[in-house]
């Protein structure tokens, strides 16, 4: 689908790729709100920090963990400390802060954190940065249940940019998608690391997706978060990028051994990040940011089945909720199944560069 927004650059670059087709006969603009959503704040800019970005969720017995970077003021501008928060009750609440790793110094950042649970043990990665999304390292902690906080267990020089939470393979294998880059520079070539023994702990591989972040038009990928829908040995990988309105989608048939794409897809997201994932029930969902491009509209998408047909979506958010009476902006969402709910997490923009975090339950049985 050739959307009407495209500039003479983006119409360009559409008729260089093949074109994949992923929704049904339904209209992606056309959305309504979800009966039955609610929203609740996970944390809000206070005194010490004025700036939250991209936050993660995840749902392990019977609690939900959040966790995400702080910055006092702005964006990956001085002190950069790892933050987190659980909740008991489904996100309407949510116990004290508690601070995982921080350099009071300002001299290593943090990227946004990502977790996994193998062996019903909760895990959480996150990036260690030198400039703002220049990778230094990727560290591992272990949540110790008994003693309630995630203990570190290593570093390594792997200059890989976390995207989304660990996917679990059908052929028993976890993979991360990311993106990779030299050490301490800037990842724009999207890329999965692949645990062949299925443990968070062990050595992970890298697999590019492509060979570089060179497109067909000669332009370069901006920013290419990705975030994949599986079923069996076959992943669509969904791609941001910044420098075109036409949005991008790789494939794998081998769990990700090899990849092909980019591809042109017809639901019309636009900067910002995006995350797919499977519910419980066998259906693929997607959401991320659409059409305007200012992320004021969040949206989600989803199949009836475990095909990669979308048949129809809900509109998540636009503009000002009347309940938080804020909402310039929202994105960098993150989900995650719990009690019946796809519990979505992602980052409110009140007044720049003011940003905070709320917490979207979406009931299963209505998407």
């Amino acid at each position: 689908m050739k959307f009407p927004y495209y500039d003479e650059n983006d119409l360009k670059f559409y008729g260089l790729l093949p074109k994949m087709k992923l929704c049904a006969d339904f209209d992606p603009f056309n959305l309504k709100p979800l009966p039955g959503a609610e929203t609740y704040p996970v944390w809000m800019p206070d005194g010490e920090y004025s700036f939250l970005h991209e936050a993660a969720v995840i749902a392990y017995h019977g609690k939900l963990f959040a966790s995400w970077y702080n910055n006092p003021a702005r964006e990956l501008k001085g002190r950069t400390p790892i933050r987190a928060r659980k909740s008991i009750d489904g996100g309407k609440t949510w116990d004290e802060v508690e601070v995982i790793a921080d350099d009071p110094t300002g001299e290593i950042l943090y990227c946004p954190p990502v977790y996994g649970i193998v062996d019903d043990t909760l895990y959480l990665i996150l990036n260690e940065m030198v400039a703002p999304d220049h990778i230094h390292a990727l560290d591992l902690y272990k949540y110790n249940e008994e003693a309630d906080q995630f203990e570190f267990l290593w570093s390594r020089p792997i200059p890989f940019k976390l995207n989304t939470n660990a996917v679990h393979l059908g052929n028993g294998k976890l993979m991360l998608p990311g993106r990779i880059a030299e050490l301490d520079s800037f990842p724009n070539t999207p890329a999965v690391m692949i645990s062949d023994d299925g443990t968070m702990e062990g050595e992970w591989r890298l697999v590019y997706i492509a060979p570089n972040g060179d497109l067909p038009d000669g332009s370069k990928l901006v920013h290419p978060e990705i975030s994949c829908a599986v079923e069996g040995e076959n992943i669509l990988m969904f791609c941001r990028d910044d420098e075109r309105n036409v949005p991008l989608a790789y494939t794998s048939a081998d769990f990700g051994e090899s990849w092909a794409g980019p591809f042109a897809i017809d639901i019309p997201f636009t900067s910002s990040k995006i995350y797919a994932g499977e519910l419980t029930d066998g259906r693929h969902y997607v959401m991320g940011n659409i059409w305007p491009r200012d992320r004021s509209r969040l949206a989600i998408y989803l199949t009836d089945d475990a095909s990669f047909t979308f048949t129809h979506g809900w509109e998540m958010q636009n503009g000002i909720l009347p309940a938080l009476g804020v909402g310039q902006k929202w994105h960098y969402p993150v989900a995650d199944e719990s009690d019946g709910f796809l519990c979505a997490i992602y980052t409110i923009s009140i007044q720049d560069p003011q940003r905070g975090a709320v917490l979207q339950n979406l009931p299963v049985a209505a998407l």
